[in-house]
């Protein structure tokens, strides 16, 4: 079996190197659109462009590993839409509750942890030692970067975005297209496409919703 994984960067190679870990897949490759100069990524082949998707469909899993949440969920829509195999991955050093749902396209990082009775929803990101406490519900194409703490009860709706070390108290919920900024502290609820930043986190400015 062979994984495929859309997007060659930085966060690309952490997704090979968890898939790697895994000790599932017989080939690791990518296909980048940015990348068509460049053969490989990390000791992962780059073998081709988006226009190629259709090439590796036999026999393989397919995984968007894209930072930007709106060109993920993209991607992980026309993937779907052709019937492509999306595996959602979990590192071997992550906690995961077994009493947790979780979608496709998922990536959850080393050291993260999720609690009992969370939803993560399809094409989420939970980055490096993030920490998502009981009872959440992420929607869809949210990434939680690295060293995020998550209280119980949080709603994260969908395409957010909570910066490095930022930290969400319990039972608040964070509207669609919010960006929290790194080490704020959110402690009401957010509107929607909206960047927030400081402790306590204050809205700075509108985003756009794309």
């Amino acid at each position: 079996m062979k994984l495929v994984i859309i997007g060659a960067g930085g966060h690309g190679r952490v997704v090979a190197d968890c898939a790697q870990h895994l000790n599932t897949y017989q080939s690791i490759v990518f296909l980048d659109d940015s990348f068509i100069t460049s053969k490989h990524s990390g000791e992962w082949p780059i073998v081709g462009s988006l226009s190629d998707i259709p090439d590796h469909i036999e026999k393989s899993d397919f995984i968007v590993a894209i930072g930007n949440n709106h060109l993920r969920g993209k991607i992980l829509t026309q993937l779907e839409n052709i019937g492509v195999n999306i595996v959602s991955l979990i590192h071997p050093a992550a906690v995961i509750s077994p009493k947790t749902l979780i979608g496709k396209g998922v990536v959850i990082c080393a050291n993260a942890v999720v609690n009992i009775g969370c939803h993560i929803g399809d094409g989420c990101i939970i980055n490096t030692g993030a920490t998502v406490d009981h009872d959440c519900d992420l929607q869809s194409y949210i990434h939680v970067s690295p060293g995020v703490n998550i209280a119980g009860g949080v709603k994260v709706a969908n395409f957010s975005w909570l910066g490095i070390g930022s930290t969400v108290i319990e039972c608040i919920t964070i509207a669609a297209n919010t960006q929290i900024g790194a080490g704020a502290v959110v402690t009401q609820p957010t509107q929607a496409n909206s960047l927030y930043l400081g402790v306590p986190a204050k809205r700075i400015r509108s985003l756009k919703n794309t």
